[in-house]
């Protein structure tokens, strides 16, 4: 079955290997030199290279990791206030992997951060990062812009609010791939005043940006805070192999990719049978030969395709105790809960009760009571 996150089939854009090597020589650093030390077979740089033509993601992960190296920052070229050592989000991806919920994996990350901050004397960020408000909604926030953002690599108030925008959407990536599935966000809120153009932050976070607040911020429904973490260090140490492309990949880019059309197509209901490959192509308006090609072109199959999609809703389901496992079984379309089994014991190694013991969350806290938060949430309305 293949892996979303394989380093040994995924392909990752060219733009996004020339981007990393910009990074390099904006800082002074010859990007000749740095692909001769590498002895790739191809130049990212090149006069006339198509830039949306894919290259191995394992070139693209030693472009990126060299880069890295040579800043001592890897904090992904985004000229942050402090530089991250090499090695820091890999060891805050281990501090929160097995938090049982996405809260709190926010809080034990804020705890993280903080202690990083206090190395060096900085700030810490805000105490209370997740706050629960009255009206079934949540915030999130981040650090302020002064904070976050080193202001003298940078050349006017809106480049630092780009800087401090995209370090917030490589954030949202990243807790939607700690959940296994989309955080739609109610709205984001930026200390920025408003710029003259904003469409460019409104299509990054695709929903209403408020501007002038109090703080940077996430507004996303409450119940996304109760979603289980659905991964396990073996899944972190194939996903941290690929993570720069990951989280810096446009959002735009990844909603018009291939598989991402085929999800839509296909919707939630996986209860229903499948359309048949002939079917998906026309839906796609292209011939079968070529989404079977298209599909070879991502070391993929459509019926591995069709695995991998039951396989995500599988795990997502199985981590809602409520649910019955022959029921999670119906939802999937399967006629046997017995055919159910031997397929999630050949994606995962395990059978869905030894899946769901391993995921088993604690009750959550209940005592936690909702405060309202009118400084932000009716900041820059």
């Amino acid at each position: 079955m293949r892996n979303s996150y394989s380093p040994h089939k995924d392909r990752v854009p060219l733009k996004y290997a020339r981007s990393m090597l910009q990074v390099a020589e904006a800082q002074g650093y010859s990007s000749a030199d740095l692909l001769r030390s590498l002895q790739l077979s191809f130049n990212p740089m090149a006069a006339g290279a198509d830039l949306n033509s894919l290259i191995d993601s394992r070139d693209y992960s030693q472009i990126y990791n060299r880069v890295m190296w040579l800043l001592q920052d890897e904090s992904f070229g985004l000229g942050l206030q402090r530089r991250t050592p090499a090695g820091s989000f890999r060891m805050l991806c281990l501090f929160i992997i097995h938090c049982e919920t996405l809260e709190q994996a926010l809080q034990r990350a804020s705890e993280f951060i903080n202690f990083c901050r206090s190395l060096s004397d900085m700030h810490n960020t805000p105490k209370r990062p997740v706050e629960r408000l009255s009206n079934g909604t949540a915030i999130y926030r981040f650090a302020q812009s002064a904070e976050l953002v080193d202001t003298t690599q940078l050349h006017s108030e809106l480049e630092a609010s780009y800087t401090t925008a995209r370090m917030m959407a490589i954030w949202r990536r990243f807790c939607q791939w700690l959940i296994g599935k989309p955080l739609d966000l109610l709205g984001v809120y930026l200390q920025i005043e408003g710029p003259d153009k904003g469409n460019y932050f409104e299509q990054l976070f695709g929903c209403e940006v408020y501007y002038g607040s109090e703080h940077n911020a996430f507004l996303i429904a409450e119940h996304n805070l109760d979603c289980p973490l659905i991964h396990t260090e073996e899944s972190l140490r194939k996903f941290l192999r690929n993570a720069p492309y990951h989280l810096l990949v446009a959002q735009e880019d990844e909603d018009s990719s291939l598989l991402s059309q085929m999800k839509r197509i296909i919707g939630t209901d996986l209860s229903h049978e499948f359309p048949s490959v002939v079917a998906m192509a026309e839906q796609l308006h292209m011939s079968v030969r070529t989404l079977r090609r298209r599909l070879k072109d991502l070391d993929t199959t459509y019926q591995q395709f069709k695995d991998e999609l039951r396989k995500e809703h599988a795990c997502r389901w199985l981590n809602q105790p409520e649910l019955k496992i022959n029921a999670v079984s119906a939802l999937l379309g399967f006629d046997e809960p017995s055919a159910f089994h031997r397929s999630f014991k050949k994606w995962t190694g395990m059978t869905p009760g030894e899946y769901r013991a391993s995921r088993q969350p604690s009750a959550l806290n209940q005592n936690q009571s909702p405060t309202n938060l009118s400084s932000v949430s009716t900041e820059g309305r």
